[in-house]
């Protein structure tokens, strides 16, 4: 098996129509949260990829050449009847799945599957490990807005450059500082507490699921023998306990630069994991990721297992070096690795690798 089309993460995010984000708002404070949409609780849905501005079309049937039944734009929810194979071969990609909606097709790479889960808000916020409140929550609803905390002059990149409407996602996780009513709702005061600038923002607590001690308890944490593997050719991560695999799943590891992958080959050991981690680069491929959960670093340089919110294109090489995860994928790895890691902080930097699960990159 061969990868048919190897593109960057830029390429990717030109390919979802980026170009067309000159047609942006002004740019203005964030002035207030917006209401919580509400979607079919538990149903499959598909929110639409791309930055302000992206714009795709969907078809009759799934593949590209059929009519046109429908346009939809970035941060637009779908209903996901179900996943179907394209019945036209497209020789240009490697993955041939596509959504069927009411309204039509739309190709699987441009969607990224999320559900909606509204939580219970609480009336108060636990004490952490310091005595002070606060906790971690995942986000569990397809996109909620937020309103921004602060002085808009010193906000970060992502939050500037969606042009007074900044969202939050599906499958990221924050950390939750503060409560407060306001017209008739409970929302969280939400933050990063690591990589990140200080930004805080209040957003619909009905968004945000606490993280629970189940949610961080280990996975088989007696097991010694654990090893991950991860294929760049079939971008693929396979983990096992001795010789037995326990879990596997498809991953986008570095693109291409230069002739070589971006993910280097070799064997090292964790050495740090993180509920929630901000990831920003402002050289040549410039991004500005808020609230990656899941994050388990196991290169010197930095790369890492994590969720990717902002593509389902996996199986192809899309990251910058890391290895890209669904939300699910990440969690169930991170919570499998050893060591353990505590609700609070939620974060553990390995001193020495007697205890760490090494991971293995390999070619083929």
């Amino acid at each position: 098996m061969k990868l048919n089309d190897n593109i960057s993460r830029r390429d990717f995010l030109k390919f979802t129509g980026l170009a067309a984000s000159s047609l942006l708002l002004p740019l203005g404070k964030v002035s207030a949260a917006s209401k919580l949409q509400e979607w079919p609780a538990g149903a499959n849905l598909g929110r639409v990829l791309g930055d302000i501005g992206t714009y795709f079309e969907m078809r009759s049937e799934p593949n590209f050449n059929a009519p046109v039944t429908k346009g939809v734009w970035r941060d637009d929810v779908l209903e996901i009847k179900q996943v179907v194979v394209a019945n036209q071969l497209d020789p240009n990609r490697y993955k041939q799945r596509w959504y069927e909606t009411p309204d039509g097709f739309i190709n699987a790479i441009f969607v990224q599957p999320v559900k909606h889960m509204p939580n219970q808000a609480l009336v108060s916020l636990p004490l952490d490990d310091q005595g002070r409140p606060g906790m971690w929550v995942e986000i569990t609803v397809p996109k909620v807005g937020m309103e921004y905390s602060g002085s808009w002059e010193y906000a970060s990149h992502w939050i500037k450059s969606r042009y007074g409407q900044p969202n939050l996602y599906y499958g990221q996780a924050y950390w939750a500082s503060d409560i407060r009513q306001k017209d008739g709702k409970t929302e969280y005061l939400l933050s990063e507490k690591y990589g990140a600038e200080p930004d805080y923002y209040w957003v619909d607590a009905r968004a945000c699921k606490p993280v629970t001690e189940a949610d961080v308890a280990p996975i088989h944490p007696d097991v010694g023998d654990k090893k991950v593997l991860i294929n760049l050719q079939y971008q693929t991560m396979q983990c096992f306990e001795g010789s037995n695999e326990v879990y596997f799943c498809e991953v986008s590891t570095g693109w291409f630069k230069e002739g070589k992958r971006l993910t280097p080959v070799g064997s090292t050991p964790v050495w740090r994991k993180m509920v929630s981690l901000h990831m920003s680069s402002y050289g040549d491929e410039g991004y500005d990721l808020p609230g990656v959960a899941w994050t388990t670093i196991f290169h010197p340089e930095g790369q890492a297992i994590h969720t990717a919110y902002w593509h389902n294109d996996f199986v192809n090489p899309l990251s910058n070096g890391c290895i890209n995860c669904l939300p699910h994928d990440a969690k169930w790895v991170w919570r499998w690795i050893n060591p353990q890691v505590a609700l609070y902080p939620g974060e553990l930097t390995v001193s020495g690798s007697s205890q760490s699960t090494f991971v293995q990159v390999i070619e083929s």
